[in-house]
C-alpha cells in the first residue's frame, strides 16, 4: 500500500507534505518528552491521521517480517481463525492481516471513538467485508480466535492485558510490541499467565522454562529490517525517523499448535572485532556468550553472519568451551 492510496481514507485532509509532517513530528514529541499528554492526540483528527498515514504504512510490512520467523504451518492455522486486534488504533494490523490473506471475522477493540471512526473509514474504503468495531466486547467463543497486540500491550499494562486474555481465551496470541526494557518485564508477567493456562510458546523462547532474563536488568528483544515503498520511505527521512531497522518485543504463544522450538536465539548482536563476531544467544533458556572466528568463515558467510539481527534462530557446533564464551561454527540461520 502506498501513502498516495491511503490519504483519501484519512479523516483529515493534509493540504501539503510538509502539513503532514508537522503532524508527525508532534506526535512523536508526545510519544518522548510529553508523556503525561500522550492521550490528547487521540481528540485531534489530524494527529489521528498523521498516525494512521504513517504508522499504518509501516506497520504492513513489520508484520510480513514478524511471520517470517513463525512455523508457515501455524501462520496457516492463523489465518481460519477470527481475528481480534486489541488496542486496535485504526486498525493497522487488522488492515495488514487481511493483505496477507486472513479469511475470519475481524474485530477490533479500541477505547478512542476517534481512532475507531477512522478505522472504519480505513476498513470501508479497501475492504467489503464486514467489521466489528467496540472499546470492549462480549466474546462469542464459538470460532477459534487468534488475538494481536499490536503495540497496546505496553499501553494497557500486562493486568489488563491477561483480563482481555481471560475473556476471550484465544486459541493463538501474537506480540508485536516495542523492543524496550520496561515492557520486556510486562511480557514475563503475560507469558508466565500463558504458560500456566496450557498455551506453548512458539516464539521467542526454546521453550517453557523460566526466562534466564527474569529478575535482571537485561531484557530479550530482536531487530527487524523493512524495505519500505519509496513514498513512506520520503516522508521518514523528512520527519528524520528510522522506520527500517525496527526494535521489537515478538512473542507467540498457541493451546493447538504443536511446533518443535529451535534450540538456539540470537538475542544480542555485540560490535564485531577484527577476528570474530561476538553474539549472545539464548541456549535451552540459557544465556550463552558466542564467539565465531572470521578466519573460519568465506567472505560470503562473513557477510551473512554479519547481517544477522537479533532474533534469528541457529544452529551451532561447539568447537570450544573457554571461561567467559564458547567458541563456534555456524551450522544454520533462519
Amino acid at each position: 500500500m502506498k501513502l498516495s492510496e491511503l490519504l483519501p481514507h484519512l479523516i483529515y485532509d493534509f493540504k501539503s507534505e510538509a502539513d503532514l509532517i508537522r503532524a508527525i513530528d508532534e506526535i512523536s514529541l508526545k510519544f518522548t518528552k510529553e508523556r503525561e499528554k500522550i492521550g490528547d492526540y487521540l481528540k485531534d483528527p489530524r494527529l489521528v491521521a498523521a498516525y494512521t498515514a504513517f504508522y499504518l504504512l509501516t506497520n504492513i510490512p513489520k508484520l510480513e517480517e514478524v511471520l517470517k520467523w513463525m512455523p508457515n504451518e501455524w501462520v496457516d492455522e492463523l489465518k481460519e481463525c477470527d481475528f481480534v486486534d486489541l488496542g486496535a488504533g485504526p486498525g493497522t494490523f487488522s488492515l495488514a492481516w487481511k493483505n496477507l490473506g486472513g479469511k475470519g471475522t475481524y474485530y477490533q477493540v479500541e477505547k478512542s471513538a476517534m481512532m475507531r471512526e477512522q478505522g472504519l473509514k480505513l476498513w470501508k474504503g479497501f475492504h467489503s467485508t464486514e467489521l466489528f468495531q467496540s472499546g470492549n466486547y462480549t466474546w462469542n467463543n464459538e470460532r477459534p480466535k487468534v488475538v494481536l497486540f499490536g503495540h497496546s500491550a505496553n499501553e494497557m499494562g500486562s493486568r489488563v492485558a491477561i483480563d482481555y486474555l481471560e475473556k476471550i481465551r484465544p486459541e493463538h496470541v501474537l506480540f508485536i510490541e516495542p523492543g524496550t526494557k520496561s515492557f520486556f518485564s510486562e511480557m514475563l508477567t503475560i507469558r508466565e499467565y500463558l504458560l500456566g493456562q496450557k498455551y506453548e510458546v512458539l516464539f521467542p523462547c526454546p521453550n517453557e522454562g523460566k526466562c534466564p532474563l527474569s529478575g535482571k536488568d537485561d531484557w530479550c528483544h530482536q531487530f527487524i529490517y523493512v524495505e519500505q515503498d519509496s513514498e513512506i520511505e520520503r516522508i521518514s527521512q523528512m520527519a528524520r525517523k528510522d522506520r527500517r531497522l525496527l526494535p521489537l518485543t515478538v512473542h507467540a504463544y498457541s493451546r493447538s499448535y504443536k511446533g518443535q522450538n529451535p534450540q538456539e536465539r540470537l538475542v544480542r548482536v555485540f560490535p564485531e572485532t577484527k577476528f570474530s563476531f561476538e553474539w549472545e544467544v539464548c541456549h535451552q533458556n540459557q544465556i550463552e556468550r558466542y564467539q565465531i572466528m572470521k578466519r573460519d568463515l568465506s567472505k560470503s558467510e562473513a557477510k551473512e553472519i554479519g547481517a544477522v539481527l537479533a532474533g534469528a534462530a541457529l544452529e551451532t557446533e561447539l568447537l570450544k568451551s573457554l571461561e567467559s564464551y564458547k567458541r563456534v561454527k555456524i551450522l544454520k540461520l533462519k
